[in-house]
């Protein structure tokens, strides 16, 4: 068997890459039940030192790639910060509309200097330990093994989001140390129309009209549909109130193309209020200057990290026991997942927020 293992990809390709790939490729063939001698060959490679740590890698690829492609529920209006330590610190004012001042023939120009916000930003450790058996690789089913990459880099993801809606919602609802006031009109393109006249004129940290040039609407699954058509209905009717007659008037809907809608599902389950299902939210998009979240994390430790606990013991004779042989103490294989994340409210004088009831 060893001279047959001496052939494979994972040990005969030249470079690392590659024979990490190659120990994918044989994970993914050997997996499957009904191929017999690639199971065989797989179930012998797990005993070596070599391709477990080849393995591993792939998997680390894997969740990386999963981390990439999960829905991050919050790109549209948070924005991002890596910091270099776990420390707290100013966020820097860089969003301001700055002037250039006038300088005569000969004179130096006059200095500037960008001046500390009051948000204050930190990033920190999320994690948590995955077990899988000994006797779940015996059995020859490793359909958890192979979704496991996935899992962890889901989970990166997934605290990413519960960590920035942890901003904007909580038990008792939407959050007023994040919006001030909560209204509590229910989404209508009326009520949309109200509540960007309302933030169109109000100011910002540093007395300057709030920067609303792009607006994203956050709702939760019950309300995307509703969403969906105000936004991008092709007419609106407007109902107007002049003493005891209303009028309604057809027009152009002034949504369409102006307003990202953001479908969020950590936006509801964060939510403990009764009204959770008919929340809703504007928030000014990350790009304006006045980013109501900053989503945080840290330089060097953007993608989700995966680590195995060797306590596996050795040999009574002497000799390494391999990692996916399992604990000494109970024969299950741990695997760690470490992710650097956290969230901190922004500039939310552009933010708006109703429970929708």
């Amino acid at each position: 068997m060893a001279t047959t293992l001496a052939t494979e990809g994972f040990r005969a390709a030249p470079t690392l890459d590659e024979r990490v790939y190659e120990a994918a490729l044989l994970f993914g063939e050997g997996r499957n039940p009904s191929n017999f001698s690639r199971q065989n060959t797989l179930m012998e490679a797990l005993t070596t030192d070599d391709f477990p740590k080849l393995l591993g890698a792939a998997f680390e690829k894997e969740a990386m790639t999963a981390q990439k492609d999960a829905v991050k529920e919050y790109e549209l209006f948070a924005l991002p910060k890596n910091l270099s330590d776990f420390r707290p610190k100013k966020l820097v004012d860089l969003f301001g509309n700055e002037y250039f001042e006038d300088v005569k023939e000969g004179e130096e120009y006059k200095g500037g200097k960008l001046a500390e916000t009051d948000v204050e930003i930190r990033t920190g450790k999320t994690g948590k330990f995955f077990n899988l058996t000994w006797e779940l690789q015996l059995s020859r089913d490793f359909s958890d093994l192979a979704d496991f990459p996935k899992v962890l880099g889901n989970a990166a993801v997934n605290t990413e989001n519960k960590k920035v809606y942890e901003v904007l919602v909580g038990k008792a609802g939407l959050n007023t140390s994040f919006f001030g006031s909560v209204d509590n009109k229910p989404l209508t393109s009326e009520n949309l129309i109200a509540a960007i006249q309302a933030l169109s004129v109000k100011e910002n940290h540093r007395k300057e009209l709030v920067d609303i040039s792009t607006l994203v609407l956050v709702v939760g699954p019950g309300l995307a549909i509703q969403a969906n058509s105000i936004l991008n209905a092709e007419k609106i009717v407007r109902k107007v109130t002049d003493g005891g007659a209303t009028t309604e008037t057809t027009e152009s809907n002034p949504f369409r193309g102006q307003i990202q809608l953001q479908v969020s599902r950590e936006f509801v389950n964060q939510n403990g209020a009764a009204t959770k299902n008919t929340s809703w939210a504007l928030l000014p998009g990350k790009g304006t200057s006045n980013p109501a979240v900053v989503k945080t994390g840290l330089i060097g430790h953007e993608a989700v990290d995966i680590r195995v606990k060797r306590d596996q013991g050795e040999r009574v004779g002497g000799g390494a026991v391999a990692v996916n042989e399992g604990s000494i103490q109970d024969d299950t294989i741990h695997f760690r997942g470490r992710h650097v994340t956290g969230a901190a409210k922004g500039f939310t004088e552009a933010a708006y927020g109703s429970k929708g009831a």
